[in-house]
Order: C-alpha cells, then sequence, then structure tokens
C-alpha cells in the first residue's frame, strides 16, 4: 500500500513515520522546498525515536514538492498542522489552499483523503465542496511522545460526511497496521471531539494547579494525594495530576478559542472554560511573581535553563520560558536548552552551550522544562558557580535534599513560595 502524507510539519513527519514503520510506503509531499529537502536527509522536528524510525524506512518513503506525485497513492492524508496565534486562534487558510491545491490533482481520481489537521466542527464539511472524497481524522499525538502515539493509538476517531456512510476500504486497510477500536461518527462530531478532549485535559490541568497551590498554602503535601485521585475510577490512573505552569504547546489552547468563539456564535453559556484560561494566565505567572517577590525583577542576572514548553521536544509554542522572557526586558538573562536552537534573542539575553555557563555568576536560576539533563545538575557546583541562591524548579527537577545542605532557596509548585 501506498500512502500520501500532504503537508510534512510535525504531523506529517510523525504518521509518515509511523506508516512507514508498519512497512507501507509513503510519499509526503509539502510545497515548501526547503523543507523536503531538509528530510531528504532527516526529519526536521525533535521526537523521540523519530530520527531512528527516519533512517530506518529510508527505502519506503518519497519526499517532494510535487502534488501529482500523489496521484501514486491509494489513500492521502492532509498533515499540515495549523498555525495558531498566541491567543490560541486558527489560521485554516493553510488548510484551504491544501485542499484546493488537492482537489485540483486528484479531481476524478477516485483517491480518498482524510483530513487531519486540528480544526472547528463545519470545516471538513465545507472542504468537501471542493473534494468532495473527504473524511476526517482526530489526532491525539503528544509532543515528545508523538510517534509511539501514533504507532500505538489509544482508538481512532474518525467523521464522516454520513454517519451511516461507511468507511473507505483504504482508509479501513490503513487503520488495520494501527489495532485500535473505532469510534466512527458525522465529520461535525469528529472535529468536536478532538475540542472535546482538549477541555477534558484543560479542566484536569487547571483544577490540579488551584488544588496544588492550595495544597501549599495550607501545609498539605499534594503528592500525598494523588494516589487517591489515580485509585478513583472516575479520575484514574492517566489524569493530569502534575502541576505545572499554567496551559503550553499550543493544542489545548486552540480549542479553547475555539470552543469561545463558538459560543459567542451560538450564544452558549462559556464562563467554565473561561476561567480555565484565566487559571492558565495566573499559574503561568509563577515564576514571575516568586522573582518580583525576591526584588529580582530588574535588576541582577538570571539564568532560564530550559526554552522547550516541555521536555522531549523542541517545540516552543505558548513556551512559559518565552514569556518571562518577554517580562524580563531588557534585564541581563542567560539561557540554555539542550535541544532549542533556532530562536533569536534580545541583546540583553546570552545563549549558553552548557548549564554551567548559564548560571554562572546568576543572581538566580529558573529551570524551567524538566528535562532530564538537568536532573543531573551537581548542587554543590551550582552553589559554587551561582552568586544567589534563589533557585526556582517549579516542576522539582533538582534533588531537594542536596539543594537544601547547600542552603539554597529552593522552591518547587509542590511546597513552598
Amino acid at each position: 500500500m501506498r500512502v500520501g502524507f500532504l503537508g510534512a510539519s510535525h504531523l506529517g513527519q510523525v504518521y509518515s513515520a509511523a506508516t512507514a514503520l508498519r512497512g507501507m510506503q509513503v510519499v509526503v509531499v509539502d510545497t515548501d522546498a526547503a523543507l523536503i529537502t531538509e528530510l531528504q536527509l532527516a526529519p526536521s522536528v525533535a521526537e523521540p525515536g523519530l530520527t531512528e524510525a527516519w533512517k530506518q524506512t529510508e527505502l519506503l518513503r518519497m519526499c517532494t514538492t510535487n502534488l501529482e506525485s500523489l496521484l501514486q497513492c491509494q489513500i492521502v492524508f492532509i498533515t499540515k498542522d495549523v498555525p495558531t496565534s498566541d491567543s490560541g486562534n486558527s489560521d485554516l487558510g493553510v488548510i484551504e489552499d491544501l485542499i484546493s491545491q488537492l482537489a485540483h490533482v486528484l479531481d476524478g481520481s477516485g483517491i480518498p483523503a482524510v483530513l487531519m489537521a486540528q480544526v472547528q466542527p463545519g470545516t471538513t464539511r465545507r472542504l468537501t465542496r471542493q473534494y468532495d472524497n473527504l473524511a476526517y481524522q482526530v489526532e491525539t499525538l503528544v509532543f515528545g511522545d508523538a510517534l509511539n502515539r501514533a504507532l500505538h493509538p489509544e482508538r481512532h476517531i474518525i467523521g464522516v460526511v454520513h454517519r451511516e456512510s461507511d468507511l473507505h476500504l483504504c482508509h479501513r486497510e490503513w487503520l488495520e497496521h494501527f489495532p485500535a477500536e473505532h469510534f466512527v461518527m458525522e465529520l461535525e462530531s469528529a472535529e468536536l471531539a478532538k475540542i472535546a478532549i482538549n477541555l477534558f485535559l484543560a479542566a484536569s490541568v487547571s483544577t490540579t494547579n488551584s488544588l496544588a497551590e492550595l495544597a501549599r498554602a495550607v501545609g498539605a503535601n499534594w503528592h500525598d494525594i494523588v494516589p487517591t485521585l489515580r485509585a478513583d475510577r472516575r479520575i484514574g490512573s492517566h489524569a493530569y495530576l502534575s502541576p505545572g505552569m499554567g496551559l503550553a504547546g499550543g493544542n489545548i489552547e486552540r480549542d479553547l478559542a475555539s470552543f469561545l468563539q463558538l459560543a459567542t456564535q451560538h450564544n452558549v453559556h462559556a464562563a467554565v472554560i473561561e476561567s480555565y484560561v484565566r487559571s492558565s494566565e495566573y499559574h503561568r505567572s509563577w515564576v514571575l511573581r516568586q522573582l518580583a517577590a525576591e526584588g529580582h525583577i530588574g535588576s541582577g542576572v538570571i539564568a532560564i535553563l530550559g526554552l522547550a514548553y516541555k521536555p522531549d521536544t523542541a517545540s516552543t509554542k505558548n513556551s512559559a520560558s518565552l514569556e518571562l522572557l518577554q517580562h524580563l526586558g531588557g534585564q541581563s538573562v542567560r539561557v540554555h536548552d539542550p535541544q532549542v536552537q533556532s530562536i533569536s534573542f534580545p541583546s540583553s539575553v546570552t545563549r549558553c552551550s552548557t548549564w554551567t555557563d548559564a548560571v554562572t555568576e546568576a543572581d538566580a536560576v529558573v529551570v524551567m522544562t524538566a528535562w532530564s539533563d538537568y536532573a543531573e545538575i551537581d548542587a554543590t557546583t551550582l552553589a559554587r558557580l551561582m552568586h544567589g541562591r534563589l533557585v526556582l524548579d517549579p516542576f522539582g527537577v533538582l534533588d531537594a535534599d542536596a539543594m537544601s545542605a547547600n542552603s539554597f532557596d529552593h522552591r518547587v509548585l509542590t511546597r513552598g513560595g
């Protein structure tokens, strides 16, 4: 079976690699010639196992800018990630352009197409006016675990034009390579299902952050409470119960924005969802509030360890680190991240090649990404290099006992502060 992927951003690279690993031939098409040239050698996104998978499946993959290559395929997935603004608003122009180009190429071929890019309800049905052999499939990739989730999906959520319609035979054949339960529904239901998933995740994140903050205030230990919640089947073993600094990564924020836009259009009460947005904004400012309380805003040197919005990815979409840098203005800041490289900084920010360079003579150190590299930081070395003693470690990456033994003012989200 030969499978086409139109759009070679994160979504397209991951799903095409997973498809090739299952023994199918893949044709990866993108209008960005520079990206296609890069993909001839290696993936352009950072995901555990992706580079190895790319090398392993080299003979099964063709990367090209030529959309007519998709005529060689039995099925085509539209896998261009939808650009979003900082507030989560989607720009669907890119998807509309791709569908228009695809329709021109595939017209009359009978080749089925499946839209995987995340869109608002009603979008896919509107796009069927350009190409009527179009279905929708929900993707539930997670940055830092994307390839694994593509290879081993929890379930398949698929939207079709009419509920009673069956899946196209080629779509069904592709799905058989990724065994999981199927949920087939009309297009709008599948589109809204993706939004629903992320809103329930937003509820879990927002509730966890508020409870963890209250635990700190009343002297409770959030870590003691978490096992009791995981033991409750209504909440479950996989619930998001680790405190964090609000929402990041772009996907959940996009769906919050989509819901609020749709709620306004259809006069739906949205106070609960609005509260998730406000909760995220509040918890994202935790580090800034700690720095301000200690007089470190506008004075001294601050070291920021980690720019990615979470470990095992180079994605900085809605990264709390970059937001913090904006608030620090022209203050002297040193930054380090083991993967993120392609960001430009103002002259007041120095990019360092090692964490030791970043923390040298720093008045405060902030660990903004829970990279495993930072868990290996030696507290004695850190004490020797730093000028100050304030270490903000929201996710508890550093060894708390070692930090205490070296007289650090060590603050994490699960206690103090």
